[in-house]
């Protein structure tokens, strides 16, 4: 498959190849400043982390019953028979991933700081634009790259799983044949990397409870998801030492930055 049809390198943002934030910049002219959304909000994720353990493990009792039974299921049977089976291990599999987030929001939830490590935000960035360009494919959306090479300090995979949930939030907002955008920027003291899409954005409502555990807005109320990928986004990027930005674009669509701590060269 080529990969240049479904994303590609912005152009140069100047001499240099700079990537550092500035006024004149169409991604920050005329646009007020970003609502920053409050990762945790009510209950402790900890507690829901406890509950999601103890249920664990029968679940992958079940969906490993399950699985047996679809591969033994003779040819015989009826094809509505297949279609309840495996409509029924589908819907296991979704309970299983939403049990994995609830886990890994509860892994954010401890007194003591977390374990930082370094890594380089383009690098990381590219590598998810990658593994997301199938999917782009399939609607006819390009997803454009751009940035330098530059150095960030986070939590184990909080850039990762961030830019999994902003790039999954973005196909499903923005229009078949249309495009995204990736944009790794630095300031003095944090990276940015952006995820811009064209779909019909958020109100100021929507922004302000995003990050509410389980809430989903209008666009993500026709879609099958938990309602927690912002939650556990905004989560990890706190305890790295950051934050979640979301804002509309002055040209239409969401803007979603994961921000983390810049590391010196």
């Amino acid at each position: 498959m080529d990969r240049d049809r479904t994303w590609g390198r912005l152009p140069p943002d100047g001499p240099g190849h700079s990537t550092r934030l500035r006024q004149e910049s169409p991604v920050t002219v005329d646009l007020p400043a970003p609502r920053v959304s409050s990762p945790l909000t009510g209950g402790s994720p900890s507690h829901a982390a406890a509950a999601a353990h103890q249920v664990r493990a029968p679940l992958t009792s079940i969906r490993l019953r399950l699985e047996l039974l679809w591969d033994e299921l003779p040819n015989t049977v009826g094809a509505s028979v297949k279609r309840e089976v495996g409509g029924v291990l589908s819907e296991v599999k979704r309970l299983s991933q939403v049990l994995d987030q609830v886990l890994t929001w509860g892994g954010t939830d401890h007194g003591s700081p977390a374990p930082q490590e370094t890594v380089d935000a383009f690098a990381v960035a590219a590598a998810r634009v990658e593994a997301w360009s199938a999917r782009a494919e399939s609607r006819g959306v390009r997803v454009f790259l751009g940035g330098a090479p530059v150095r960030v300090s986070q939590v184990p995979g909080a850039l990762d799983q961030s830019l999994d949930v902003l790039l999954d939030n973005a196909l499903q907002a923005t229009p078949d044949g249309s495009r995204i955008v990736v944009a790794v920027r630095v300031s003095d003291t944090y990276v940015h990397v952006e995820v811009r899409d064209q779909g019909p954005g958020m109100t100021s409502e929507e922004i302000a409870r995003a990050c509410e555990p389980f809430w989903r807005g209008g666009l993500g109320r026709s879609h099958r998801g938990t309602g927690l990928g912002l939650t556990i986004a905004a989560a990890l990027l706190t305890s790295s030492g950051g934050r979640l930005e979301l804002g509309n674009s002055p040209d239409g669509g969401l803007r979603a930055a994961a921000v983390l701590p810049r590391v010196p060269a």
